[in-house]
């Protein structure tokens, strides 16, 4: 590693993902976990999932806020028990339900009184669209429902939006939603085919960076927005400023459909970009069975908690350390910007089968 790049994150991960089940009553064309309505033999059972709360707090302080998904947690009787427990000791919780008829106000007062910092919904597009990857109508109005009873009880939202071919016109439209309803962070997240996400489904790489371009004018008008399988957004914006490369047609049109009567950006750059993660830099995922992966999204295992240290799986693990290193083969590992970008490791593995390559989504590692 190159001499003041070491990774702020070797010793303990921002983020655990706990995949607490995979049972969801959704039928989401893109779904990573490919879920079904009832769960499937081998979940962590109650205690377990205490063990492997205690085993996140033994990262130390600060501890990794715990993001609990599936499948849609909700599935699981004891989800408040385990949030219970995950507050009892001190470790800062989030939750990102699907948005069936188990989301209630109720639940989500539940969430509120167990002191769960923030609550994600998923919005993949507007009305139509969004119900047509749910596939199940209704959908996007309870979830903007839910959004708006989240908010109203102080719990801190986010807005999850997969970045496919069938949800990119939509965006513009979406992103003034968001700030009409007050909607802090839109955290964007750009397709990994895996799961029952077909690769037809997979934009190209010219039409990643137009995107990423148009985020960038979002960011200007008082959205925060962070991206997922995405973190070519610090190149698109050191080129924007250094070398005043902007998008090309597509991104012409979303961000001239964003900005038509919107008057001047709040912000008068743009927001800085601080180091983000990487699967398996600063983020870990534990899926319903135990098994550890990098990423929720990169389905290569590196152990089991049902015998395994988590703590000393992802500090030590060699595959982690060589993400953290950087230590990529072809255009990812020679690039200017792989410490603050580093491209999807996800993605990388998924269409190359190798967790340290490039990832052929970058325009600039296609155009190598």
């Amino acid at each position: 590693m190159e001499q003041g790049q070491t990774s702020p994150f070797a010793f303990r991960p921002r983020l655990v993902f706990w995949e607490t089940t995979r049972a969801c009553l959704l039928a989401c064309r893109h779904c990573r976990a490919e879920a079904e309505p009832t769960p499937r033999p081998g979940e962590l059972t109650t205690e377990e999932g205490f063990a492997l709360l205690e085993a996140i707090a033994g990262f130390g302080a600060p501890p990794p806020l715990v993001v609990f998904t599936g499948g849609d947690l909700l599935m699981r009787a004891d989800i408040d028990r385990l949030l219970g427990r995950a507050h009892a000791l001190g470790l800062t919780t989030a939750v990102s339900p699907a948005v069936t008829g188990k989301l209630t106000r109720e639940q989500i007062a539940r969430f509120a009184e167990l002191r769960v910092h923030s609550l994600s919904v998923s919005l993949d597009g507007m009305e139509a669209v969004h119900d047509r990857i749910r596939g199940v109508a209704g959908t996007f109005r309870r979830s903007v429902g839910a959004l708006r009873e989240a908010m109203r009880l102080g719990l801190a939202v986010q807005v999850n939006t997969v970045v496919m071919r069938p949800t990119i016109p939509d965006l513009p439209d979406l992103a003034a939603l968001l700030l009409d309803e007050g909607v802090p962070v839109w955290e964007v997240f750009f397709l990994v085919p895996t799961g029952r996400a077909a690769q037809d489904l997979l934009p190209t790489a010219w039409e990643i960076w137009d995107v990423l371009h148009f985020l960038l004018d979002v960011g200007r008008f008082g959205l925060t927005v962070r991206t997922v399988e995405g973190p070519f957004l610090r190149r698109v914006l050191r080129e924007r400023l250094e070398e005043g490369r902007f998008g090309g047609p597509l991104w012409a049109r979303l961000s001239g459909r964003f900005t038509a009567g919107r008057g001047a950006p709040k912000e008068e750059g743009y927001p800085r970009l601080r180091r983000g993660t990487l699967d398996g830099d600063g983020i870990v995922f534990v899926a319903y069975d135990g098994e550890i992966y990098p990423g929720g999204l990169l389905p290569l295992s590196l152990g089991n908690v049902r015998r395994d240290s988590l703590v000393e799986v992802y500090r030590s693990h060699p595959l982690l350390k060589a993400i953290r290193a950087r230590a990529f083969d072809g255009p990812c590992g020679s690039c200017a910007d792989r410490f603050t970008c580093g491209g999807s490791r996800a993605r990388a593995y998924v269409l190359t089968g190798d967790p340290l390559g490039s990832d052929p989504s970058c325009l600039r590692a296609w155009a190598a």
